[in-house]
């Protein structure tokens, strides 16, 4: 048995349907998967989905939610650091870059609210969305309050463009490994450096 498996077998059953739905969902749409699908992935029997989650859209939404706690927990720690502004602005990238290369599909989940929101989970892309952009913005209003970036730029607008530069990158990663021919995680170090040379743009000469 390997590692995988003995992780899996310690699951308890509402876990194990979570992890196999966010994956499913992460390379599905709502629609395309099912309840079907989800109870085989998980090996538990598909009754149980009901009984935990109350049916697959209140699972999709667990599954949602789930994701976005874990750039709100991010952002929680990156507070606690005695650190300017543009550190911590850093480390906050730094540190979605880890996530997302631990696991890189999940991003595909807020991506397609972003695009096109079940009409259900509207308040999902208003308040946990809207909540990640903000800690962004809100960083680089500090750095731009404490003098270390200077932009004529909207704030909000700075961070959109940080967010996308990150979205796309992990939406493409695959594809810019081979366009770029780049060795295995260099692509990272160049999603930073990118990063890195939107930010010195913004710098004080």
């Amino acid at each position: 048995m390997n590692d995988n498996q003995e992780t899996q077998n310690a699951l308890s059953s509402p876990d194990k349907i979570l992890q196999a739905a966010t994956l499913l969902f992460a390379h599905d749409d709502f629609n395309s998967v099912s309840i079907k699908q989800i109870a085989a992935a998980s090996g538990v029997n598909s009754a149980l989905i009901s009984y935990y989650f109350g049916g697959k859209k209140n699972l999709y939404q667990e599954v949602l939610y789930a994701e976005a706690d874990k750039f709100l927990k991010l952002q929680d720690e990156i507070r606690s650091h005695s650190e300017s502004p543009l550190q911590k602005l850093r480390r906050y990238v730094d540190s979605i870059a880890e996530m997302q290369l631990a696991r890189p599909y999940n991003i595909h989940l807020i991506y397609r609210e972003l695009l096109s929101p079940q009409p259900m989970f509207e308040n999902y892309v208003k308040n946990k969305l809207y909540r990640i952009h903000q800690f962004m913005s809100d960083l680089v209003n500090d750095a731009i309050a404490c003098g270390e970036i200077v932009t004529a730029i909207k704030p909000t607008h700075v961070a959109f463009t940080l967010e996308g530069i990150i979205m796309f990158f992990f939406l493409t990663k695959g594809q810019i490994r081979q366009i770029g021919n780049f060795d295995l995680r260099a692509e990272t170090d160049y999603l930073l450096e990118a990063l890195d040379s939107y930010l010195v743009s913004l710098s004080p000469k």
